[in-house]
């Protein structure tokens, strides 16, 4: 990699230094532990200055008083001290520059590590395209890893709670005045009344159900509406491929039987009627992705730059969750089911805050909901993890009363946890042969405040 770097690299060693004096001085505390947030070891050039930087972050972590003996403590706690030329060295390197807003100092030590890190990374793409690697591989890779270094990395920290209330009046006038929907419509109006509006970004919602139920279907239903209404739509359906998915979104265009679409067995005006229905889905901006496996910081990746090149995300939909790979390597990849899921779950919810997208998995239940009264679920059948319950924001239920097909079958989309409003039934009807499900014209079970719908002490 050497061979393809420059002589010199971006740096700044003696602002790194004046950083880390100014941190480690006597009585810095608070100004120390805000100007530390969003670095880390590894913005740093100097050996010795990554060292003591990392004793500086522990001693905070830890609440510990920062001077020169307790800093000696902790780098010969971390076998560092040699690294910075002994006690003698460290008080040398602390006597350096004081400056008064030391956050200024970390904006320049980040901006040259992020300009480093551009550099290696050109050299690597420079390095691997001469070596005459697949391309669609290291545009895949890099553009990763540049959507990536895009994110925001600083903290905001604690701020007045006044001060976010300009944003959250402006997009309430902006609601109000039809300049912005409250939230990504279903179509299914009770379930948007419930929702406030529809999905929200930031939420992670839940869409869960015994096998061979509809929940595919109903994802299905969701995506179509939203890019044909709203905003571009992406699905990772690790489950059925992608044109199965087209086929059930033609069947409930055209109103065309899905088993005379696959069959082709089809008259001339279900043909007709097809062709329209290809037209329309082809305008769509529903993306679909069907590999059969993919992880999370995968899924994250795709949306970034789908983002970037469809605009905002209205939903980011995985079909489902328990079909979801951790990543090579990882921690959760050598536990049990129960961890592994968790810690997708997490995921799933730091990418809906992160990209500010609605993000909806599907999800099985668990067996035991079959030998229950009625069969209704609630929350405990989530199956694998209680961290699914716990990350959601919302948790829907598709139930079905009876046997798929027989005229007593009766369906239900039970809302049973709803952060910011109410939970409650609402019955739904089901067109199996064109892949659709309806709203019942009157509503037998209306929805009902619960006295803790974000199922947590408020």
């Amino acid at each position: 990699m050497s061979d393809w770097l420059p002589e010199r690299l971006p740096e700044d060693i003696d602002c790194e230094r004046s950083f880390l004096a100014t941190c480690c001085a006597p009585g810095a505390g608070y100004v120390a532990s805000e100007a530390v947030v969003g670095l880390s070891a590894d913005d740093f050039v100097h050996p010795s200055h990554k060292a003591v930087f990392s004793a500086l972050v522990a001693l905070i972590a830890r609440n510990e008083e920062v001077n020169s003996l307790t800093l000696k403590v902790e780098l010969e706690a971390a076998d560092a001290l040699g690294r910075v030329g002994g006690y003698p060295g460290l008080v040398e390197l602390l006597a350096g520059e004081d400056v008064e807003r030391p956050h200024v100092l970390a904006n320049v030590i980040l901006e040259k590590s992020r300009l480093r890190k551009l550099v290696h990374m050109g050299a690597g793409l420079v390095r691997m395209a001469v070596e005459g690697q697949e391309s669609s591989g290291l545009v895949e890779s890099f553009s990763a890893s540049l959507l990536t270094m895009a994110q925001p990395t600083g903290s905001k920290g604690l701020m007045r709670l006044g001060e976010f209330g300009e944003t959250a009046m402006r997009h309430a006038l902006d609601v109000a005045e039809g300049r912005q929907t409250p939230g990504t419509p279903t179509g299914f109006s009770r379930l948007d009344w419930m929702l406030g509006g529809g999905f929200k970004p930031q939420q992670m919602v839940i869409l869960a159900a015994r096998p061979s139920v509809g929940k595919s279907t109903l994802l299905a239903q969701w995506l179509r509406r939203i890019s044909e209404h709203s905003a571009t739509a992406a699905l990772f359906g690790l489950e059925m491929a992608g044109d199965e998915v087209w086929i059930r979104a033609a069947a409930s265009e055209s109103r065309v039987s899905g088993g005379k679409i696959s069959s082709g067995t089809l008259d001339a005006s279900e043909w007709a009627r097809l062709r329209d229905a290809q037209g329309a889905l082809a305008a769509l901006p529903f993306l679909v992705c069907d590999r059969a496996t993919i992880t999370v910081p995968e899924i994250r990746s795709m949306s970034e730059r789908a983002s970037v090149k469809f605009g905002k995300l209205g939903l980011v939909a995985v079909d489902y969750l328990q079909l979801l790979s951790s990543p090579r390597g990882s921690q959760a990849a050598k536990q049990n089911e129960s961890v592994r899921v968790g810690e997708i779950s997490r995921g799933f919810k730091l990418m809906a805050k992160d990209l500010d997208v609605p993000a909806l998995v599907l999800s099985q239940l668990n067996r035991e909901v079959e030998h229950r009264s009625g069969g209704r679920p609630q929350l405990s059948d989530l199956r694998d993890s209680g961290a699914l319950e716990q990350d959601a924001d919302v948790v829907l239920f598709l139930h079905r009363r009876g046997e798929a097909g027989a005229p007593d079958a009766a369906y239900e989309l039970i809302v049973a946890k709803n952060r910011n409003g109410p939970t409650g039934i609402i019955p739904i009807t089901a067109d199996l042969e064109h892949y659709r499900f309806l709203e019942m014209s009157r509503m037998t079970n209306p929805p009902s405040y619960s006295s803790d719908p974000s199922g947590s002490d408020l």
